[in-house]
């Protein structure tokens, strides 16, 4: 399995090689892209910070449960939304998985149109996902980029204070008020105030 992947993917974690493959059988299928793991320490072994998608999990494991697994993906922050296949003695433990932020799961014997119907569901949460931490930390790049000032003008250009309103409140000139003001602004990518106001609440400075 290659080590960055581009695009959303689905693993399967089953101590079942029958069930792992025929899954993964099942979603490549639908022309999903599909990787089957025997266990969850291989599976972990595998997944880098750029490893997003779908993961579909077996609750009951040797070693390593579907909830250990879930635990170890939260505490690496992995783009990934869990699903559980189950039976039916473990649905208590499945929904402990839901309160920990799984997104769904599956009693088995799985049927083929559930389980598909609930992996493109999760695919595209997880691209929404992904997409917005990207944003965030694009974000997070360009407001590191400001300097001290910047940042206190910003904040006072979030509270619809006017140039002159700012140079009069830093004992500064107007005219050094708009410089900092078009500064920040173009650091920021900002093309409007109402998107400096929205990026300055997002980090808590208004």
């Amino acid at each position: 399995m290659p080590k960055n992947v581009n695009a959303a993917s689905v693993f399967v974690v089953d101590d079942n090689p029958d069930v792992c493959g025929t899954v993964v059988k099942l979603l490549r299928g639908e022309g999903l892209l599909a990787e089957g793991f025997l266990s969850p320490e291989s599976f972990l072994e595998s997944v880098t910070q750029d490893t997003y998608g779908c993961l579909i999990a077996d609750l009951m494991m040797p070693g390593m449960s579907g909830l250990d697994l879930q635990h170890e993906i939260l505490s690496r922050e992995l783009d990934l939304c869990l699903i559980f296949m189950t039976g039916h003695a473990d649905v208590s433990s499945a929904k402990a998985g839901l309160k920990a932020g799984a997104v769904d799961y599956l009693e088995k014997p799985v049927s083929p149109d559930a389980l598909i119907s609930v992996v493109r569901d999760a695919l595209k949460m997880a691209e929404e996902r992904r997409e917005a931490r990207l944003q965030h930390e694009e974000l997070s790049a360009r407001f590191s980029r400001l300097t001290k000032r910047e940042r206190e003008i910003m904040g006072y250009l979030s509270r619809g204070l006017t140039a002159k309103q700012i140079g009069r409140a830093l004992t500064i000139s107007p005219r050094t008020a708009e410089i900092h003001r078009s500064r920040v602004m173009e650091k920021l990518c900002a093309g409007s105030l109402a998107d400096l106001v929205a990026m300055s609440i997002s980090f808590g400075i208004r």
